[in-house]
């Protein structure tokens, strides 16, 4: 046995409880001033228990192993399997229209939706679900994804309070009662005054909250790329009859139109902001490259210049290609039938000399320079590159619904969320069996899921899981428990309730919420029967306190899961959440007596 995991018996009783805090009291300073990156200062803090003998190794690595980490690291892979198939594609139309008609309105929607799903289905995934969409809505609509990010892990948080399976930790509250005697809690017993804390912190994220909340972007922006395309109106289109101002054309994908014609003449007009869309009609327009791929997807819509022959999903991969010096397609039109044979596919869009022109792109010669976007096979552009034909500047998968994929991605997630809220198995059980069902089913491949995790969140839940582990194995916790019930066994039972409510989530933003859970449940119910009152709404301020923990980014999965996506820092989250979580912590002062009467 190495020598350092005997260290602590070399050491005074007290020893080790008071490295305990001095560590944590660094861990959090290091976390505030971010001198390094997050993850480097959970590791720091887990490997400071190691050395100091505080823990044994095995017990400070033990926080990889832990069925959080598991958790959270499978949901980052079911959440890309989901979004990779498109089948997120309808909500996120939903909440784009929203965000261009008001960015609150589609804030509101992604708020209230994921509070409602978390009220049935494990918080960290409703978070995992939604983010993609949230993350594309933040890019559409021009928001940085900090504004959207916070709300929606908040949301999550407080609709999970709502019913007995919304999280965990409330299904361990309700066990621990029961174990000791107590009636355990019911489904729907306190939601009542759960829904009052919802809508408590949805109005505040909503007004104080949003403006709080961080504006800084996930990364420089990159010049915006526009590119010519022409296309049709065809049957079906939801644009016909419709204004071209009111038009999605113009109202979402933010297209400018340079002339349109009828299809049957050849004669171009500049249309007018009311000029009523017509089926046939072909316009000439100038879009941003993002909203061109999505406008390609559109129904009703055809690019005239993209015809080659059919594909199966998936098989097309969309490319960004200029062409050389000395290139041989220089001088072919884009419409030719030989320059469509070399493509295999067609053209979505061009852009000249790094400007728009405003010609037919079928009937333009292609110059050297010219910058293309276009759909092809990758052999294809693979053979055109040998010949020094095209360079290939980007590549991108055409995300089409592909609806085998979809539909399994799909089911697999309802499996996932079923099993775990029936009971069935637990929550990393059928996270790991639905990860290994899209593998076996080729929703996503092996290195598509490796990617998909983001490995410096899965590094921070590993480290900070630590501090839990030394304040339990140095007997902190009983150390707290005893002093705490000194203090209050005397006192009023609000005041009590207030105090353990106030202890608790201030642990949860530190330890992680199941332990802080299990640390003061038997405290909670050792309080209320020496005072001799009802038990329920200690339980109750338990379990709220314990899933309601804002302050930091460890304090709870889903603020781990969005801490590198919405380029958050530490101080973040405590200038959003520790309002946030006084309010709370007030509410549940007049709520919980309301419904659980003392």
């Amino acid at each position: 046995m190495p020598p350092w995991t005997d260290l602590t018996a070399w050491l005074p009783a007290d020893l080790p409880f008071y490295l305990t805090l001095a560590i944590i009291a660094i861990g959090i300073f290091l976390f505030v001033k971010e001198y390094f990156t997050i993850d480097v200062t959970a590791i720091l803090i887990m490997t400071l228990f190691i050395v100091t003998g505080v823990l044994a190794p095995e017990e400070g690595f033990k926080g990889f192993t832990n069925s959080a980490t598991i958790t959270v690291a499978c949901m980052f892979v079911l959440s890309f399997g989901l979004f990779r198939t498109g089948v997120l594609d309808p909500l996120i139309r939903v909440l784009i229209r929203l965000g261009r008609w008001h960015f609150l309105a589609a804030l509101v929607a992604l708020m209230l939706f994921a509070a409602t799903l978390s009220a049935f289905i494990n918080d960290t995934a409703v978070v995992a679900l939604l983010m993609p969409a949230a993350l594309r809505l933040a890019e559409r609509t021009g928001v940085a994804p900090g504004k959207l990010l916070m709300p929606l892990s908040f949301a999550a948080l407080l609709g999970g309070v709502c019913t007995l399976i919304g999280t965990s930790t409330n299904i361990l509250v309700s066990g621990i009662a029961e174990e000791q005697g107590f009636e355990p809690l019911g489904m729907f017993e306190f939601a009542p005054a759960a829904i009052w804390l919802t809508l408590a912190g949805v109005a505040y994220m909503l007004t104080l909250g949003l403006w709080i909340l961080p504006k800084r972007e996930t990364e420089k922006k990159a010049k915006i790329t526009t590119f010519v395309a022409m296309m049709r109106y065809e049957k079906g289109a939801t644009d016909i009859g419709k204004p071209l101002l009111a038009s999605q054309l113009r109202k979402e994908y933010d297209a400018e139109v340079r002339w349109l014609r009828n299809g049957r003449t050849t004669e171009r007009i500049v249309p007018e902001e009311g000029h009523l869309i017509r089926e046939g009609d072909e316009l000439l327009v100038v879009i941003e490259r993002e909203r061109l791929r999505e406008l390609r997807r559109t129904k009703g819509v055809r690019l005239l210049t993209e015809e080659g022959s059919p594909a199966a999903p998936g098989e097309l991969r969309l490319y960004e290609v200029v062409v050389p010096k000395g290139s041989r397609l220089a001088g072919k039109q884009i419409g030719s039938w030989q320059f469509l044979r070399d493509l295999h596919h067609g053209v979505i869009g061009i852009r000249r000399s790094h400007e728009n022109h405003e010609e037919d792109p079928s009937d333009v010669p292609l110059a050297e320079g010219d910058i293309l976007l276009l759909a092809s096979r990758q052999q294809a552009i693979y053979n055109l590159m040998q010949e020094d034909a095209v360079t290939v500047i980007d590549e991108y998968e055409i995300k089409g619904i592909d609806l085998r994929k979809a539909l399994t991605a799909a089911l697999v997630l309802v499996g996932v969320i079923g099993a775990a809220s029936a009971g069935l198995a637990p929550i990393v059980l059928s996270a790991i069996v639905g990860v290994l069902a899209l593998l076996l089913t080729r929703v996503i491949t092996p290195e598509e899921a490796y990617a998909a995790v983001e490995w410096k969140v899965i590094f921070l839940l590993a480290g900070v899981l630590s501090m839990g582990a030394a304040l339990q194995k140095t007997g902190g916790d009983q150390m707290i428990a005893n002093g705490l019930f000194n203090l209050l066994g005397d006192g009023s039972p609000l005041l009590a309730l207030s105090i353990v409510f106030g202890i608790t989530f201030l642990a949860t933003n530190v330890m992680s919420n199941n332990a802080t859970a299990a640390l003061m449940t038997p405290i909670a119910l050792q309080l209320s029967t020496a005072m001799g009152v009802s038990e329920r709404p200690f339980l109750v301020g338990v379990m709220f306190a314990a899933s309601l923990a804002f302050m930091t980014p460890m304090s709870y999965q889903t603020n781990s899961m969005i801490y590198v996506p919405g380029n958050y820092r530490f101080n973040d989250y405590l200038k959003v959440g520790t309002p946030l979580n006084l309010i709370i912590w007030a509410v549940a002062m007049v709520v919980i007596p309301m419904y659980f009467p003392f």
